[in-house]
């Protein structure tokens, strides 16, 4: 079996449940989105193991892992058309109790900060915001109930920006408060 199908060559795909969409549409943004952040993901876990060592950075990257896998399931919710529900509430509370963690190692913040540090920390700002990206797009989507896929990328932009002081902190490295002009 080759990896082209040429089903798409006319501008659409199919979801999950089999029904054809346009490429264009939001519902595709979205899940392109979630596929840009879990990539970032891979990414960022090739840059921590080549730089960092440590158990903390091995905790890390299991949670990194576990997250990419949340967002493959957010993926097939998303292709579904939401009429799947992959994701679970103790998912979002796992990201809170994981931000709670490294806040407390890395102390609360009373200033704006520059995205800077190690190369590990700086690319987690950058996932972070592609992870925020996803979320806009996500709130176009939203109906009545908000599913814990949209609660989990909320959270998961903020688990990404307490990372990145976290991935600094095991460096030894301060937070770069950005004097305001």
């Amino acid at each position: 079996m080759t990896i082209y199908t040429k089903k798409g060559d006319a501008g659409t795909t199919s979801t999950v449940t089999g029904e054809k969409i346009s490429k264009s549409s939001q519902l595709l943004e979205l899940q392109g989105s979630v596929d840009e952040v879990n990539a970032g993901i891979g990414y960022l876990i090739s840059i921590c193991c080549e730089t960092m060592i440590g158990k903390e950075i091995k905790h890390v990257v299991d949670m990194l892992r576990d997250i990419q896998y949340a967002l493959f399931r957010i993926g097939t919710d998303v292709s579904s058309n939401f009429t799947k529900a992959l994701l679970e509430e103790n998912e979002v509370e796992l990201l809170e109790k994981e931000i709670d963690f490294m806040e407390s190692k890395t102390g609360s913040l009373t200033n704006f900060i520059h995205y800077s540090g190690t190369q590990a920390s700086t690319y987690t700002h950058v996932i972070r915001s592609v992870t925020r990206r996803a979320e806009r797009v996500f709130a176009g989507l939203l109906k009545e109930t908000v599913p814990h896929d949209y609660k989990y990328l909320n959270r998961l932009a903020d688990y990404f920006f307490a990372l990145a002081r976290y991935l600094n902190h095991l460096e030894e490295i301060e937070d770069e408060i950005m004097k305001l002009r």
